[in-house]
């Protein structure tokens, strides 16, 4: 009796075979690193990042953009903060506008509008300086981050905010990351 093979009968062992040599590949080559550690230039490991102006009405903005720029510059561009004197570039921010619009409503006889969602909108003027060449490497005017959030949530404009200055901090490490 003569038997033939069927092309489906050994397929999980060549699915294991090929799952096996993509592992192994992947592992062997992903062995990098960014110059400058995170997407700055090689040189500059040392960041100042002067108090941020707030022009905009919400004045609670400011610590909280704050923490966050300085972490994104430890974290994301893998830079050191620094003194003044001793920083290889500064990170120079001003918060320069606020918005905060209904997004899905609906009207209501006799009330207005009863509101579903709403956008929080926060723009940022951003310059990266190198200090030790003194020319701006990154200059980010009307940089944004919106953040929606529903009226009737517990955390309301708050998280809104938080989810807007989360995209505004990841902006500016995409631009200052997208020049090197």
């Amino acid at each position: 009796m003569r038997t033939t093979c069927h092309p489906f009968r050994n397929r999980s062992a060549v699915w294991v075979r090929l799952l096996a040599t993509v592992a192994v590949t992947f592992a062997v080559g992903c062995n990098y690193t960014f110059a400058g550690g995170g997407g700055l230039p090689s040189h500059i490991e040392t960041v100042y990042v002067p108090p941020i102006e707030n022009r905009t009405t919400q004045f609670g903005l400011t610590q909280t953009f704050t923490d966050k720029l300085l972490e994104a510059v430890r974290r994301k561009l893998g830079a050191q903060l620094a003194a003044e004197a001793e920083a290889d570039a500064t990170i120079v921010a001003e918060l320069s506008r606020y918005n905060d619009v209904a997004m899905n409503f609906q009207g209501v006889e006799d009330v207005g509008a009863a509101v579903f969602q709403r956008r929080v909108s926060i723009t940022a003027q951003i310059q990266i300086v190198d200090r030790s060449k003194n020319e701006i490497i990154w200059n980010g005017a009307g940089v944004s981050g919106q953040g929606e959030y529903s009226p009737a949530d517990p955390g309301g404009e708050s998280s809104g905010q938080d989810v807007a200055l989360d995209n505004l901090v990841q902006k500016i490490v995409d631009g200052a990351q997208s020049q090197w």
